[in-house]
Parts: C-alpha cells; sequence; structure tokens
C-alpha cells in the first residue's frame, strides 16, 4: 500500500513538473545596437530606395509539408530589409535558430527575437535580416490577457541614404480575440509615435476592414503599400506593409509555397 501511495505521488510530481516546464513563458524585453553575423559596421548605402519585404514563415514549413530552409532563403534574396514571423529557435540538437540559418545562407546579419520559451528553451518569435546599418534594436513584449498568445514587436533604426528610418515589425496573436485587438493597438499606437520615415511591417492576424486598421490607414501620411500598388487586385491578406514619410514605388506579394503565407515586400524611397 505503501508503495503504491509513493509511486502516485512521484507520478504526479513528474506530470506537474512536466506541465510547468512545457508551458510558454514570455522573453521579456531587449535592446542592443549590433545584430549577429555582423563582423563590421555596415556601410551607409547612397541608393535612394531600397527594398523591405514581410514573411511569415511558418518554421520553413512549406505548402507541401516539409521544412526546407533553403526554399525560405531563396525567396529572400535581394532584399535590403526582411521582418520574418513564426521563427523557431534551434532544436534541441542544433545550436542555430532560423534566422541564423537564413542569414548565413544569405550573407546578411541577423537578429532573432523570440517571444517564448518553452521546456526551458528558446523557442518561437520573429527575426529580421538586413544589409543595411543599424543604429539600435529593441525587442517589446506585447500585452497578452489570458496568460497565452505572447508575442513582441521589435524597433529597428537603420541608416539608409544618409538618414534614419524606424522599422517595427510584430506578429500579432490570435489566441483569442481580446488579446488580438490589445496588441493591436499597442503596436499601432507605437508606429504612429515614432518620427517619419518609419515602416510598420508583420503579420497582423487581421484584415483591412478592422477598426484598428482602419484607423491606421486613416492617420495623415500612413500608406498600405501592397493595398495601394495592386488595389482591387489585392487579395485579402493579413500581411502589411505600411510606410509614413517614404514614396512606394513598386509593391507585391509572392508565394511560391515555401511557407502558409505569402511574402508581402515593397521598394520605398524618400520622397
Amino acid at each position: 500500500m505503501y508503495r503504491r501511495i509513493l509511486s502516485i505521488v512521484v507520478l504526479l510530481v513528474l506530470a506537474g513538473f512536466i506541465w510547468l516546464a512545457s508551458r510558454p513563458e514570455p522573453t521579456g524585453p531587449a535592446e542592443g545596437t549590433t545584430l549577429d553575423g555582423q563582423v563590421a559596421r555596415t556601410k551607409d548605402p547612397l541608393r535612394d530606395s531600397f527594398r523591405v519585404g514581410t514573411f511569415n514563415i511558418h518554421g520553413c514549413t512549406g505548402t507541401n509539408g516539409r521544412r526546407d530552409i533553403d526554399r525560405v532563403a531563396k525567396c529572400l534574396k535581394g532584399f535590403d530589409f526582411v521582418a520574418l514571423n513564426e521563427v523557431h529557435g534551434p532544436r534541441f540538437w542544433e545550436s542555430n535558430d532560423q534566422a541564423a540559418l537564413l542569414g548565413r545562407r544569405l550573407g546578411v546579419p541577423w537578429l532573432f527575437a523570440p517571444a517564448t520559451r518553452d521546456w526551458h528553451h528558446i523557442d518561437f518569435g520573429n527575426g529580421l535580416l538586413t544589409s543595411l546599418p543599424v543604429e539600435s534594436w529593441q525587442r517589446i513584449p506585447l500585452t497578452a490577457s489570458n496568460g497565452r498568445g505572447y508575442r513582441n514587436a521589435v524597433l529597428v533604426r537603420l541608416r539608409q541614404h544618409r538618414q534614419t528610418i524606424s522599422l517595427l515589425l510584430t506578429h500579432i496573436a490570435r489566441s483569442d480575440d481580446l488579446t488580438r485587438r490589445q496588441q493591436l493597438r499597442q503596436t499601432i499606437d507605437l508606429y504612429l509615435a515614432l518620427p517619419e520615415p518609419a515602416i510598420f511591417l508583420g503579420d497582423l492576424n487581421s484584415e483591412a476592414a478592422e477598426p484598428e486598421i482602419a484607423r491606421l490607414l486613416a492617420a495623415p501620411g500612413v500608406i498600405d503599400a501592397v493595398g495601394q500598388k495592386l488595389g482591387p487586385r489585392a487579395p485579402p491578406r493579413i500581411d502589411f506593409v505600411f510606410v509614413r514619410g517614404l514614396r512606394v514605388l513598386d509593391a507585391g506579394l509572392s508565394d511560391d509555397g515555401a511557407s502558409d503565407h505569402p511574402l508581402a515586400w515593397a521598394e520605398v524611397t524618400a520622397p
């Protein structure tokens, strides 16, 4: 009888440990002035225009269900700045997160901005790749009203054509509608407070008809780059590139099955 009770207690303790260890935990804020893989300060390019994109890479798993880092990297060639969503940390037997794998394949500096830890292991979050010189970056935790849906935003200040450009990237949670609306409002307020020129991009898990996005588009000078270029041909989408204080030369969506999301991109320049 004693052994049976002891066995039950041990099983309960073990189950409790597994439950606690498997619960996602937020990573908190962070900041810096350099990116990983940056061996020297990148020169400020003198080109008038530059290409930005946002891509929810779905853990580098394509529509065929296969995980393929090289296929994702191929989609990202030629961009000056790319915001990444659903970036996975290294597996237990690996040493590199997916932002590092992509950055090394493309030969550009990278940043992994994890939003959660799982099993006490860096698990999931945002990332970026850029060939432009970085002045600073900041990882900002977002509100999670239900103790789930932990997400963050990353504010990056870059130099391009002798001016500072602020870029805010994020991936809004869809764990529940309240958390989604709170995070959307939080990031939009942050973006509208930034000095121009500024870009806001990422997977917002909300379409253009969402009241908060309508509020954003009603703000002076805000342009939905893809929506402006595609017009009525623009499909319903949740991945956006918004700009203020910049002129959109071209924009679009690219989708070759490397993820369950299209890559949204824009070519922009100072007006």
